[in-house]
């Protein structure tokens, strides 16, 4: 929630982060074994929404995959908003770099100092592992070439009260995803256009367009 995290960090200056992740114990690894070299990268036309909308699940669930966010009212007015996402995530870097300090510990901290800025709640950065990246787009099942070393991870609270408060069928889930799914793809796609606007190559990666399995990223986040 923005406002509590804007509080949070008002208040306490000196910490980087408005929660304490700091709590947290670091490892070089997951705990969880991954053998990096055995894990085959996916397809984004084989996640669940994209084969529902592929009508491997029958024509019902195909026939509503399309309605079932934009016929609630808030959620359809998120899910709008981040339709205007799609075609902004990337473009070319600036010609000439911005005489930057060459530090990684200050960079990062700069880097999510400025998503914070943004409202995000949580934020991460980690290296970007090869398995991390679709094979192929579901749009246009184009092969995805992306070979960026690092990720800047975003986490947007869906707001625990309303959560607490839901019935589960009051309209409300759906908007809940997009609320995070809209702010973290501004975020995104502003911290990206930031980015290349200092010199170096950046690709913003949100709910309308992906080119990276967000859920992948955040253990080692």
């Amino acid at each position: 929630m923005p406002i509590v995290t804007s509080y949070m960090r008002a208040f306490n200056s000196k910490k980087l982060d408005p929660y304490p992740v700091e709590v947290l114990k670091r490892v070089d690894r997951p705990t969880t074994k991954i053998l990096d070299d055995q894990v085959q990268r996916v397809d984004e036309r084989e996640s669940g929404f994209n084969r529902a909308r592929r009508g491997d699940f029958g024509p019902n669930l195909q026939r509503e995959v399309a309605r079932f966010v934009p016929k609630f009212p808030i959620s359809g007015a998120l899910s709008f908003m981040s339709a205007a996402e799609v075609d902004i995530v990337d473009g070319q870097p600036a010609g000439t770099k911005a005489p930057l300090p060459d530090d990684p510990v200050a960079m990062s901290r700069h880097i999510k100092e400025l998503a914070y800025f943004l409202r995000s709640d949580v934020v991460g950065i980690c290296k970007l592992p090869p398995y991390a990246v679709y094979t192929n787009t579901f749009v246009d099942g184009k092969q995805v070439e992306l070979d960026h070393k690092y990720a800047i991870a975003i986490l947007i609270d869906q707001d625990w009260k309303t959560i607490r408060g839901s019935s589960g069928h009051d309209w409300i889930s759906a908007s809940q995803s997009f609320i995070s799914y809209s702010t973290s793809g501004f975020i995104a796609c502003a911290l990206a256009d930031y980015i290349r606007r200092l010199g170096y190559p950046a690709r913003a990666h949100h709910a309308r367009n992906y080119q990276v399995v967000g859920d992948l990223l955040y253990s080692g986040c």
